[in-house]
């Protein structure tokens, strides 16, 4: 490394404007990261919430929570069936919606069964139960200005929900605020006639027969694929169950993309750089080797001096990174959070691209004849 340390010291300007070059690429990549995380929480934290291993929608090939009608006699089939340590029924359906104050909504309107293992707790007001058209909301519609004892009226079917709990942190699905309601009056405002039932009527049983998807909690070694079979649904667990919300997957892939664009961008950059730095050593790479060195040793040096690069930039530009997220843009509207692994794999990965880049620039050393390159004129 004595090569590769003298290096760094002598030529502090051009390792200097690389490390800048590395650091900002660390920089876009951690702050993608922070994104990326982001926007996954923001699009399905309701769902990361939610306490089940398996959820069942009807039968599709790819299932989704927009499309999908379980009847009563399916998640009844999956409710007696052995393995099942848990099930609820559950309504999901977008309304818009207008607060009291004429202020527009676009929500998830969530139907569960009150005191079911997927209601969540409240951080004030109370529980599901005590009133018919009693909800409760996520957080986000209370920064927005809503609050206990407001009424939120959906558009359309013009059913008035009273809010008795406010959750306290975001639950969102498909980027929109989740309102949790007795299951009843979820089925009411999906499958009823606008405005409810007459004065002095009731709705028929048929419509309280149907459900969007039913939570599971399953034991290991249940053969889903028979159930499904058996119950005409689709059961997917949580990874697969994430995916069937609206623009989840899009938006990985396409974040995901971005940070895979800039690590080629690190080892591209990393590469050229190196392939230019070798060319323009290449007098003292001949002398070092005919005072005896060998090719390997002189690439294990220059790969060492990449690695030093490499380390220290990207040290740097995360650190700039966390700085700014967790201290200016963690917290704010915008959906952004930090996750160690995610962070943690892109900074390796960031790393390894750019070792990867500077291994193939390096290669030249091995062609670096010495008679030839104390002959050559710089």
């Amino acid at each position: 490394m004595f090569i590769a340390i003298r290096d760094l010291t002598f030529a502090k300007g051009r390792f200097l404007l690389m490390g800048l070059v590395v650091a900002l690429v660390a920089f876009l990549v951690t702050i993608l990261s922070g994104t990326s995380a982001g926007l996954i929480k923001n699009n399905i934290s309701g769902l990361i919430e939610l306490p089940a291993t398996h959820i069942a929608f009807e039968y599709n090939e790819r299932p989704s929570y927009r499309n999908t009608m379980v009847e009563r006699y399916m998640w009844e089939g999956w409710e007696a069936s052995p393995g099942v340590q848990a099930l609820e029924p559950m309504g999901h359906t977008v309304f818009n919606a207008r607060t009291q104050r004429d202020e527009p909504l676009e929500i998830t309107l969530w139907g569960l069964r009150p005191g079911s293992f997927i209601e969540p707790e409240v951080a004030e007001g109370e529980q599901l139960g005590p009133k018919e058209n009693g909800v409760i909301i996520s957080r986000l519609l209370a920064d927005d200005g809503v609050s206990i004892g407001d009424t939120i009226t959906l558009d359309r079917v013009l059913t008035e929900l009273e809010v008795i709990g406010i959750l306290d942190e975001e639950r969102n699905i498909g980027h929109m605020p989740i309102i949790y309601t007795p299951l009843p009056k979820w089925q009411e405002a999906t499958y009823g006639p606008p405005g409810g039932p007459p004065p002095g009527e009731k709705l028929p049983d048929i419509l309280f027969d149907f459900v969007s998807v039913v939570a599971l909690q399953l034991e290991e070694g249940v053969d889903i694929a028979a159930l499904d079979d058996e119950f005409e649904t689709t059961t997917l667990d949580r990874e697969k169950f994430y995916a069937a919300s609206t623009g989840y997957t899009e938006e990985v892939m396409s974040v995901g993309m971005i940070q895979l664009f800039l690590v080629v961008v690190s080892a591209v950059v990393i590469g050229a750089f190196f392939t230019i730095w070798t060319i323009q050593r290449t007098k003292e790479i001949g002398l070092v080797k005919a005072l005896g060195a060998s090719s390997w040793y002189l690439m294990k040096d220059a790969l060492g001096q990449a690695l030093i690069l490499m380390l220290i930039s990207t040290a740097i530009g995360l650190g700039l990174a966390i700085l700014i997220g967790k201290g200016l843009i963690e917290g704010t509207a915008f959906p952004f959070m930090f996750e160690s692994g995610m962070v943690t794999s892109s900074m390796i990965l960031l790393i390894a691209s750019g070792l990867i880049g500077a291994a193939f620039a390096i290669r030249q050393i091995n062609a670096v004849d010495a008679m030839i390159a104390l002959g050559r004129e710089q």
